[in-house]
């Protein structure tokens, strides 16, 4: 199993943004900007890149416009709903990480465990296109930067 779906689903939610993000507020343009690395590295694959995305997108939630804040919201739950499905799953990021190198399950995690985690997984991300469509395009209008840019 390679890095079994969680890195794919926070490359879902790092992609999605990457399709969208703006801001009203020169605090938020300047937040934006300056966690544009977070977004990128996350197509690292890196474990570490993706709670580095996760505190960035945090950051980004409490600074976000009337205009996007419900899509902020939307990616928020997301990650809230990833955490519970790993936690019920009883995996860790780093766990997950290590089974694309070694295909071997974590002690105590059954392949039960990560079939149900996978289908959790499958669940993640309602609407999560259609918010990143619309932070980036905000992003893009309110604050002259191209999310999709490398």
């Amino acid at each position: 199993m390679k890095r079994f779906g969680i890195l794919a689903a926070a490359a879902v939610l790092g992609t999605s943004l990457l399709s969208g993000c703006g801001g009203d507020g020169e605090d938020y343009c300047d937040t934006l900007s300056s966690t544009r690395e977070e977004f990128s590295a996350l197509d690292s694959g890196e474990v570490g890149s993706f709670d580095d995305f996760r505190a960035a997108t945090s950051d980004l939630a409490d600074a976000a416009p009337d205009e996007v804040a419900d899509d902020w919201e939307r990616i928020q739950k997301n990650f809230d709903e990833l955490d519970a499905a790993m936690d019920d799953a009883g995996v860790s990021m780093d766990d997950l990480d290590a089974m694309g190198d070694s295909s071997e399950l974590p002690e105590g995690v059954s392949p039960e465990d990560l079939a149900a985690l996978g289908e959790e997984l499958n669940g993640l991300g309602e609407g999560i296109n259609e918010s990143g469509e619309a932070i980036t395009k905000h992003a893009k209008d309110s604050c002259d930067i191209d999310l999709n840019e490398s």
